[in-house]
């Protein structure tokens, strides 16, 4: 082997290294946006990932001049063309964003497919070039090989969405064989569906029916942040028993026709409207689009369901009333609905508050906080109570109730003498908001807030977070904000509402957040993590960071 030979390996082998860390990156996106290429090429876009031409080009020209040197070219240019690219495609890598996962790359069946089809064109430019090499005794074939592979480099996203749509129909018939079983399953089994969506709030209102419910008969609940067509369908196929006689399905949404799918899946008989807000702005363009898309949910249920509605939401009032179907009403704010709540109050880490269903009442408490979550509870004792539960079966459930992971949900460290509230994945303005009536109103001696703000909120984003910023500036003692970018409408809120400037600290990412936690929190402080957002997000390396 001759040593431009070499060279030619190793620029090939370091090439190979760089394309895969960044197609398996480029995958990691691609799936947190469920697999929608024009989604990819948003975020590549607003992070700045679509203007790599310069490096790219000069890896590509060092690639080119390489191959030509090993066609016609003494083997010591050669092999320093080679070097020299090495030296580009490590200097570039270093520039790369952070590889740290908030929610981590799932290697599912689908991410394999797509991850080797993304590879096999580098892959099958490598193999030849080096047997080619290897037969004819000629450093071109591979130098070819390696000038492919850093071109593949520059082209990592198109390749990917390309191999996405190739591979559409391959997903297409796999999708329809999960669906045809979970449609089967729920046949035989035939519990009763009750259908949860809304701005915010499903998660945790999920979670306060299956419990509620669980009282009556065997109850399963979509898992998690299960909330897809295909989340509900593996959900199904892989979890509802014959002794289910209830499935509570959080149905989320991301474009108009959603809701109406998972409904046309799993025929909801009763529907809970939690309440509509700006969330998802960016993709569906106004609060009156998001209001029809969840209004899809009151607009599926059959004759004889009915509708579970947040009267103290006008929106989802106002749905309720365009529909044909019987509606029971429930809220914190007015005392006339059918279900509703009195004497809210916070103590000893549980919300007590009294339950008062048709009339009659009950005092209950339960381990999620704030007069938000009661508005959460209020819906499950709709449910229960629409199911034929009596009051103090609904009561025992609502004592069961434990707040999901990462939705309010109270840490205690005893020994630091420290309460962290994890919020991370609230993400909403009005959900903020509640967070921060829940930290104002927990005993402590400071009050912290962690946040890297609110998003897809479109047009409407920088004046929600200011806003966020002046709202946390009346309550809180110190405020840590990560993403010296995004956070800027925050730092804007915050100073606005009279937040001193040393009280404010910038971090670029979560990690650099804790650092600062570990050495400035003392006895008595109240930590809040307000949203935790995905990878998406992540802020360059080089993104200035203030003082």
């Amino acid at each position: 082997m001759t040593v431009a030979v070499a060279g030619a390996l190793v620029a090939a082998a370091v090439a190979g290294w760089r394309y895969a860390l960044r197609s398996r990156r480029m995958l990691h996106l691609l799936q947190l946006e469920h697999y929608e290429n024009a989604r990819l090429f948003v975020w590549l876009r607003r992070r700045g990932e679509l203007r790599d031409g310069p490096r790219t080009a000069v890896a590509v020209g060092l690639a080119l001049i390489a191959a030509i040197l090993a066609a016609a070219g003494p083997a010591v240019a050669e092999l320093a063309a080679w070097l020299a690219l090495v030296a580009a495609l490590v200097l570039a890598g270093r520039r790369e964003p952070a590889q740290g996962e908030v929610k981590p790359l799932v290697f599912t069946a689908r991410a394999r497919r797509l991850y080797a089809a993304a590879l096999a064109p580098a892959a099958v430019a490598a193999l030849l070039g080096a047997i080619l090499t290897a037969a004819l005794d000629s450093d071109v074939p591979l130098a070819g090989g390696a000038l492919a592979i850093v071109a593949c480099l520059g082209l990592a996203a198109p390749l990917l969405t390309t191999a996405n749509a190739a591979l559409a129909p391959v997903q297409r018939r796999i999708n329809r064989r999960f669906e045809t079983a979970a449609r089967a399953r729920l046949a035989a089994v035939g519990p009763t569906v009750v259908g949860i969506t809304g701005s915010y709030g499903k998660t945790t209102t999920k979670g306060c029916i299956g419990t509620v419910l669980s009282e009556l008969e065997p109850t399963l609940i979509t898992p998690a942040s299960f909330n897809s067509y295909l989340g509900v369908i593996r959900t199904i196929n892989e979890h509802l028993e014959p002794a289910h006689r209830g499935l509570v399905v959080e149905m989320g949404m991301y474009r108009a026709g959603d809701i109406a799918e998972l409904c046309e899946l799993v025929h909801p008989t009763i529907g809970v409207l939690t309440a509509i807000g700006p969330v998802h702005l960016e993709r569906l363009g106004s609060i009156e689009a998001i209001m029809d898309a969840k209004a899809e949910l009151a607009r599926a249920l059959p004759a004889g369901g009915y509708l579970v509605a947040n009267g103290d939401d006008p929106r989802c009032v106002e749905i309720a009333a365009g529909v044909d179907v019987d509606t029971i009403a429930y809220g914190i704010e007015r005392p006339d609905l059918p279900v509703s709540a009195r004497a809210i109050a916070l103590a000893d880490g549980r919300t007590h508050f009294e339950l008062v269903v048709g009339g009659h009442a009950v005092a209950v408490s339960s381990g999620l906080l704030g007069r938000h979550n009661v508005s959460n509870l209020l819906a499950a004792a709709a449910v229960g109570h629409l199911r034929g539960m009596d009051l103090r079966a609904i009561a025992r459930g609502i004592e069961r109730v434990e707040p999901p992971e990462h939705r309010l949900q109270p840490i205690p460290n005893p020994r630091a003498g420290i309460v962290v509230i994890d919020d991370a994945y609230n993400a909403n303005p009005a959900g903020a908001a509640a967070a921060l009536e829940v930290l104002e109103s927990h005993p402590a001696q400071r009050r912290i807030l962690v946040t890297p703000g609110m998003v897809e909120l479109g047009e409407q984003e920088a004046e929600l977070n200011e806003a966020f910023g002046r709202q946390a500036a009346a309550v809180c003692d110190r405020v840590i904000l990560v993403g010296p970018q995004r956070t800027r409408p925050i730092e804007r809120g915050l100073r606005a509402g009279g937040m001193a400037p040393e009280a404010i600290e910038v971090v670029r990412d979560i990690a650099g957040a804790t650092a600062v936690l570990a050495r400035t929190t003392r006895a008595g402080d109240v930590v809040l993590f307000e949203n935790d957002l995905p990878d998406l997000y992540t802020e360059a390396v080089g993104a200035p960071v203030a003082a």
